[in-house]
This record gives C-alpha cells, structure tokens and sequence, in this order.
C-alpha cells in the first residue's frame, strides 16, 4: 500500500490529471499520447538543457552523467512515430539508416546478415541526444509540462490522489494518476514499496572512441567472447562505440574499467580489430584519458500483481520491462509501451473496471515471447556452452524451446532483429 502523505503548512499544490516521472523517450512519448485530453506533468530529477559530464576513467560503474548507449530502432518503429506525429522530424533529425550486421556469434567465422530481409525496413542508428531532445519537444509542443531538476521525489497518496513533493524545486503536485518513466532504476515504483525482479546481473562496459577519417565502416559488428558479448558501431557523429557485456561477478569487471585494458580485450577479435582506431596506431595516451562507463544491462522486470492494485499508477518503457541490451527492444519498447499506457489511462478515466488489465497481459505476452528468443540468442556460441557466462543463461527447460527456434537458421539470424544494445 502507498504511504500516505500530509501537506506542509502554506505548501499550496498544483493539480493535474497526470504527472510522469521521467522525461526520457517512454516518458515524452507518453506525454505526447496524452495531450491535449489530459493536463499532463513530467517530472525528471536531472538538469536537461546540457551536456553531462563524465566521470573520471577507472573510477567506478557508476551510470550516473555517462551517455546513453542507446543507438538504434528498428524499421517497425516508423508505425509509432507515425502516430506520434514525429515521422518528418526524425526523418530530418539525421539518423544514419542501418546497414548490414556482422557476427561472429554461433562460430568464430563471421556470417553476414542484410537488413533489407526485414519487411519492416532496415532501422536506424541513431543521434540519440537528438532523438530525446525531438521526443520532449513534441511533448512540449502537444502541450505538456516538462519540468527538469526536480531532485529527489517524494511520493505518496493524499485524499485519494498521488502526491509528489519534489525537494530540488520545492513543490508539490497531484495526480490521479501517476506514471513511473524513470527507467531501469523504478525509482517510483521502489518508493511505492513494489519489488522488481532481476533476473541477471549483466553489466554493460562502454567506451565512445573519437572519430576517425579512415574508418568508414557502418556495420553492426557482435561478437560472443567466452565471458561475454561484444557489440560495436560507428556512430552518426562519427565516433564508435565499443561496448562489452559480462556478469557483474566477473573478476575480469574491475581492470577492464580502464579504457587500454578494454581495447586490449577487444583487439583479440578480429571482427573488431580491423575497425578499431587503436588497430591502426591509435595513441595509447588518448585511451587512457577515455572514460569507460558502466550500465547495468540484464533483464529485470516489474511484479506484475503488486502494479495491478496500485489504483491510478502505471509504469512504462524501462520501469515496466528492462531487456537485455542484445535484443535491442529497449527503445521500441519505450515508444510501444507509451501506447499501451495511454490507452489504459483513457479507461481509468472513463471508470472502466480493471483499466490496466489489458495492459499488463500485453506486457506478459511481450516478455514470454523475449524470454524464448533471448534463451535462442544466449544459446548460439556453443564452443562457450561450458563457461559461466553462457551456461547460467540457459535454462535447461528452454534449451529445447531455444534449439527449436534456430531451426536452419544461425542463432545470429535469430538475434538480428536486435543487432546490439538500445
């Protein structure tokens, strides 16, 4: 049960019908869903009108001013942004079209797959600071409220209505309806007392390398390593991102927190050494100053019961459903699962009965049909099979299920919907 709040003397609070907590893509698409039927709030903690700033290199994991790695959309997305209204803008916005992807997954030899072989079209590679910044513009736009550096929130019920008191701004608003678009952290939903179920403790390690003149390559290159995956691309802004996921118990996570460390690791694969800069000379110096940062990346999920008796509150994008960043679902699903809310918003309104119900069974049929591709995908590199990493992602109920999925194809055949971390 939600904590009940009091007001403070003289604290006059501001009414809406919706407050969101996050202003990220699942929360600004959100908003613009909901305008103009409804006076919407969104709320995000952090300042953003400028530029984070990252943390020294080899300090810790922590994700807190690192970039968004999230890089890529699938075709089937220009439906969404189509009802969205925002198809010429992000046509515009210079998103680089998404070309071939290159795997060394199911063997060490690297097999090739063509993006035109996707109905939906072949995606894209994003600009992702353009991408967020179009995404609240719309929301501004269709008429709703975004109000940054709020700080830390403080979350309750009041007279049968949300309540929120932010402490960075100082003051307080209500909703009947409160959305948590916070992300992978629920932070919301954590204040609420709702448990979320981790289901791995996968890390992400990133590096953004500078731009080089020679490296022209626009494939998405994977890689399955025999503690982990590697992921890599260049970027619409000309830089690369070279990306490694492992277990956060691997004893390996502490030295490759250091940018040479990592490049050293990834020039053992040939998939990824005749892309790197550092192949061809790069200054070693220059690494060092690099910061890698680090992200928690495994599969984790709200409970699905303690969501459906919290009267009024609902959680999108992340908050709801965290993929692993190798079924590159994150961003989709940010822009998909906004849709799925609004409609159940339009139902608590219109006091209808259950309004999440149809919702919730949406977002358990989305994660039942993740859960057997991902367990295919996890499946593929068998020369690993005996290791840690792989072998703890493979539930010895689904290896059959997984085994079936791949039929002729590769397992990476089965993972190029994704083609790399969100």
């Amino acid at each position: 049960m939600a904590p009940t709040m009091s007001v403070q003397s003289g604290c006059d609070a501001i009414h809406w019908d919706v407050i969101v907590v996050g202003a990220g893509p699942a929360g600004a698409a959100l908003a613009c869903r909901l305008r103009p039927r409804y006076r919407v709030l969104v709320m995000e903690r952090a300042r953003l009108s400028s530029q984070q700033t990252p943390s020294a290199p080899g300090k810790g994991l922590s994700c807190q001013g690192a970039p968004a790695i999230g890089e890529s959309l699938p075709g089937a997305a220009q439906t969404l942004l189509l009802r969205l209204g925002m198809v010429e803008q992000f046509l515009a916005d210079g998103h680089v079209e998404r070309t071939a992807m290159v795997a060394s997954w199911d063997s060490p030899m690297p097999v090739w797959f063509d993006p035109l072989r996707d109905p939906s079209g072949p995606g894209w590679h994003l600009d992702r600071r353009r991408f967020d910044e179009s995404l609240r513009a719309a929301a501004i736009a269709a008429g709703a409220v975004v109000q940054e550096r709020c700080g830390r929130l403080d979350v309750g019920l009041w007279e049968g209505q949300w309540q929120l008191r932010s402490q960075g701004l100082g003051q307080v608003q209500r909703a009947p309806v409160l959305i948590d678009a916070s992300g992978r952290s629920g932070s919301v939903a954590r204040c609420l007392g709702l448990s979320r179920r981790q289901e791995d403790a996968l890390i992400c390690l990133y590096i953004h390398l500078p731009a080089d003149a020679n490296d022209q390559d626009r494939c998405t290159r994977l890689c399955a390593d025999d503690n982990g995956w590697w992921y890599s691309v260049r970027l619409p802004c000309g830089q690369r991102v070279l990306a490694f996921h492992l277990d956060g118990h691997d004893p390996e996570l502490h030295p490759l927190r250091h940018g040479p460390a990592l490049l050293a690791k990834a020039l053992r694969q040939p998939l990824l050494a005749e892309v790197l800069p550092i192949a061809a000379g790069f200054d070693q110096g220059a690494v060092r100053q690099l910061p890698v940062y680090g992200r928690p990346a495994g599969t984790a999920r709200m409970d699905w019961a303690a969501l459906a008796a919290m009267d009024g509150f609902y959680a999108v994008g992340d908050a709801a459903i965290a993929f692993d960043p190798i079924a590159s679902q994150g961003l989709f699903h940010a822009l998909a699962s906004s849709e799925g809310v609004a409609n159940a918003v339009d139902r608590h309104f219109a006091g209808q009965a259950q309004p999440q119900a149809a919702y919730l069974a949406e977002l358990d049929a989305v994660y039942s049909r993740y859960r057997i591709h991902l367990q295919a995908a996890y499946a593929g590199p068998q020369r690993f099979s005996s290791h840690p990493f792989w072998a703890s992602r493979l539930a010895p109920c689904s290896i059959a299920m997984a085994h079936r999925l791949q039929g002729d194809q590769t397992v990476g055949a089965a993972i190029q919907v994704g083609a790399g971390p969100q």
